[in-house]
């Protein structure tokens, strides 16, 4: 019996074998499929067409393109892309996108894209009446028989670099304006576009991570007016308002009055590379960084395109509190000359007002308390980052250390400031003068106690 037993398990154990390897090698035909033939088969013209009948199926209007290659390495290309709302009001032409995304997303229709650079788009917008506009070719029945309702593309989340983009807006009038030389950086999740109306669950931008936001935009006679509008920024609150007249060049974005545009807005590392380092060079390298920052604008006025950057104007005032960072050169040279530790104690930079017109920032004196030690600034920052500029220690010509709020007996040491943000130059001989003449007044100090003495 025993034989019998042992006899019959044994074919139990060939079939489990052969289970195993035939999944084993349904695995390995799985993987080759996935590796090999789904990107040749996404680049197909089969593969085009299934896509672009996903995504025209699931919004307002028509996309195409004439071409498209997949590689799980590089990621994905499309060529000649096109986009037209069924309103006939939006049109976009772009040379190419290049982006990694996340790849079965795409044949579900509900688009999510890490970083996606865009080239030469070219986005048209016109607002004018139906029997106003230029003749354009017969849209399919299907996008023609769609009702109207605001667009809003399938797309969860995409970080966008916009490389030489262009603006051509037609206003209800037939007036039509255009910005050139567009290169930005924004990183969005769902958009919505309805008339008069932008709507956006999320943005990132320099640093500043957007809550939920909804402005009223109209576009007139070639001018463009954001109504005032506020929403959270990284804990705090933006408020803003704006206009652009396309018809002046340079087209400048600008504020039509005085506004607190940031308040109790926390900081970040970006936000201290992209911004702060033209507000002072001691941001410049600096990581690890934290405060709490609210700005008062009295005028404002930004170019479109960033070709013309020497055309901004800012003219305002900035306070930062609880200010914290980390591996600031410049910050340590000034600290290690002024005989004061940073470790563990909150930076408090005092309302500043600042001019920044004809690519250079300005200001007369920007008092940053390191503790209670006081460290004025002052002096000029260029946009070609040129530095110009004074610093004031809390060490005095005396040998008298400075404290927030307290008379100091002597003149305060202030040094020179040169170079650029990228290398700023202090010169620290006036600090060695007046560390010459404390040891010399101090010499003479015994020398004349000797003396009556005797």
């Amino acid at each position: 019996m025993g034989v019998e037993e042992t006899f019959k398990v044994r074919p139990k154990r060939k079939t489990k074998t052969r289970i195993l390897k035939s999944v084993s090698a349904l695995a390995v035909v799985v993987i080759v499929l996935v590796v090999f033939v789904v990107p040749a088969f996404v680049s197909s013209e089969m593969g085009r067409k299934i896509i672009l009948a996903e995504i025209n199926n699931s919004i307002d209007g028509e996309v195409d393109f004439a071409g498209l290659s997949l590689s799980w390495w590089k990621g994905v290309r499309v060529t000649d892309v096109s986009f037209n709302d069924s309103a006939g009001q939006i049109s976009i032409q772009v040379k190419q996108i290049t982006t990694k995304p996340h790849y079965g997303s795409i044949l579900r229709g509900s688009l999510s894209f890490g970083e996606t650079e865009i080239f030469e788009p070219r986005v048209e917008i016109n607002l004018a009446p139906p029997s106003a506009r230029p003749l354009q070719r017969p849209r399919r029945e299907k996008a023609a028989a769609k009702k109207s309702r605001p667009i809003a593309l399938p797309i969860k989340r995409i970080e966008v670099i916009v490389k030489d983009g262009n603006l051509k807006v037609t206003g209800r009038g037939g007036e039509t304006a255009e910005v050139a030389g567009i290169n930005s950086t924004l990183a969005i999740l769902p958009l919505s576009i309805s008339s008069g109306k932008v709507e956006f669950a999320k943005a990132d931008y320099f640093g500043f991570h957007f809550g939920p936001t909804e402005a009223d935009v109209q576009i007139e006679n070639g001018l463009l007016k954001i109504a005032p509008f506020s929403t959270t920024v990284n804990n705090g609150q933006l408020n803003f308002a704006g206009e652009a007249n396309f018809k002046q060049k340079p087209t400048l974005l600008r504020t039509p009055g005085p506004i607190q545009i940031v308040k109790d807005v926390q900081l970040n590392d970006e936000v201290a590379r992209e911004l702060l380092t033209y507000l002072n060079p001691v941001f410049a390298n600096a990581v690890k960084v934290s405060g709490v920052a609210n700005f008062d604008c009295e005028r404002l006025a930004i170019p479109l395109a960033r070709a013309a950057k020497n055309d901004i104007e800012v003219i305002g005032t900035i306070s930062i509190r609880q200010l914290r960072l980390e591996a600031s050169d410049l910050l340590g040279q000034i600290l290690s000359a002024a005989g004061v530790s940073q470790q563990g104690v909150d930076i408090t930079i005092r309302p500043t007002r600042f001019i920044l017109q004809n690519g250079f920032l300005r200001y007369d004196d920007m008092q940053m308390d390191i503790g209670d030690n006081p460290v004025n600034f002052s002096g000029v920052i260029g946009l070609d980052k040129s530095l110009n500029m004074t610093v004031t220690l809390p060490y005095t010509t005396a040998g008298r250390t400075a404290r927030v709020g307290k008379e100091v007996e002597g003149v305060r040491i202030s040094l020179p400031l040169r170079g650029t943000i990228d290398k700023p130059k202090l010169y620290l001989g006036k600090l060695l003068e007046g560390q010459l003449k404390q040891q010399l007044r101090e010499r003479l100090r015994e020398e004349l106690k000797g003396v009556l003495k005797k």
